[in-house]
């Protein structure tokens, strides 16, 4: 869609950064007005540079960044998106690289010098230019119950009530999770299950995305309202874990212990990073959407079982028959604490028990599949399987341990 202007949240996280990639890539045209957290522009505009660049080469942008402005402020501050606010955004092909994305971990295609061409006009676009909202930033941790229902609730609702004024609006894509469905229990999950109020959750987290949802559709009726819920987010099927080792850490630490609590023909519900880059782009623009939540998900066609899981894990590190799999409780993996060091290596074994801890509690939900077969519908082509590209995951890079890439998910 030509002459689209973007308002975009959370371009320094994961899923961010592979999403701005995506957009630039295949959407040169547009304008982006990107909301990023920092002291100032240039601060805001570096943390976004640094994002972008683990998924493509910033030097081969330079006309497409040409078209994006950043702005620093918090989602929470109403603010932060005043004219006074946009009027010193700063254009992000402007900004000089920092040392850290200098050297991007990707060549992307060459653009051609004229594409800068394609910025329209040289001031930042204001609030009432926007034609599309893609809201991807929310606070994840698992820890702090005030932040994350401070970013996730207020700070949504404080975006979708200013930007529920702009004429021109069109979408306001917001970015969920598969997990709001709580405690359901069912083992293959629909769209149209959740959110329900009385829901148990695990973590605040899950449970602010589910409030949050519910509270737009009751507050802001005439907002253009679309929803995305990924499932896990694992890797990238060109990259493997160079942008990001998040989650995937849980599978290796499993796969190194031997050690499950439930069957391992039980299913898994991953997709890479860059499938949901590509969703989100297509779901903010695809036009007469049927339905107004949509699941990214592996879905029935998509989702891998444990035994598959481990059959490629074993490509990459051995069958180790020394050390066979056994189903057990968590308590049992706690006292089993020798043989971490031995298994793992050294580091922090109180904090990946913790860590354990509560992803095993995610692991023990009923849910196995989120039903994907709404998005598929609309034309969007199914995931590739988590067993496609794990192994790429477990080489690149090479040697880092699983407490290292546990600090992706910090």
């Amino acid at each position: 869609m030509a002459n689209a202007t973007i308002l975009l949240t959370g371009a320094t996280g994961f899923i961010g950064g592979a999403t701005l990639a995506h957009l630039l890539e295949t959407r040169p045209d547009c304008r982006l007005l990107i909301l990023a957290r920092g002291d100032d522009p240039s601060v805001a505009a570096l943390r976004v540079q640094q994002s972008l660049g683990r998924f493509v080469d910033l030097k081969s942008m330079a006309g497409p960044l040409l078209s994006c402005w950043v702005v620093p402020g918090d989602l929470t501050d109403p603010e932060c998106l005043s004219d006074e606010r946009l009027g010193a955004a700063v254009r992000l092909g402007e900004q000089p690289a920092g040392a850290a994305v200098q050297s991007s971990i990707r060549d992307a295609p060459s653009r051609d010098a004229d594409a800068a061409s394609i910025c329209h006009g040289g001031d930042p676009p204001r609030l009432d230019d926007v034609t599309h909202v893609l809201h991807l930033a929310s606070n994840t941790s698992f820890r702090s119950v005030r932040g994350v229902r401070h970013t996730n609730i207020l700070g949504t609702l404080t975006l979708a009530h200013r930007l529920r004024r702009v004429a021109g609006l069109q979408r306001f894509l917001f970015v969920s999770t598969a997990y709001l469905c709580g405690d359901i229990r069912n083992s293959v999950v629909a769209e149209d299950d959740s959110p329900q109020y009385g829901r148990k959750h695990i973590v605040e987290y899950t449970n602010s995305k589910a409030e949050c949802e519910l509270l737009l559709a009751n507050t802001a009726p005439e907002l253009p309202l679309v929803v995305a819920r990924p499932s896990v987010v694992v890797g990238h099927t060109q990259f493997g874990c160079l942008p990001s080792a998040s989650l995937f850490w849980f599978y290796r630490t499993v796969d190194l212990l031997r050690r499950y609590t439930r069957p391992l023909d039980t299913r898994e519900d991953v997709v890479p990073v860059d499938y949901v880059a590509r969703a989100l782009v297509f779901l903010l623009f695809q036009s007469d959407l049927r339905h107004r939540c949509y699941h990214i998900s592996a879905g029935h066609g998509s989702c891998v079982t444990w035994h598959e899981i481990v059959r490629v894990f074993a490509q990459c590190y051995g069958d180790r028959p020394e050390n066979p799999w056994k189903i057990v409780d968590f308590a049992t993996i706690e006292r089993e604490r020798d043989r971490l060091r031995p298994l793992l290596g050294p580091g922090d074994e109180d904090h990946l028990l913790m860590a354990l801890r509560l992803y095993f509690q995610f692991s023990a939900l009923d849910v196995e599949i989120f039903d994907n077969s709404r998005l598929l519908a609309e034309g969007m082509p199914a995931p590739p399987k988590f067993t496609d590209y794990l192994q790429l995951c477990a080489t690149q890079p090479p040697g880092r341990s699983v407490y290292d890439q546990m600090r992706d998910d910090e």
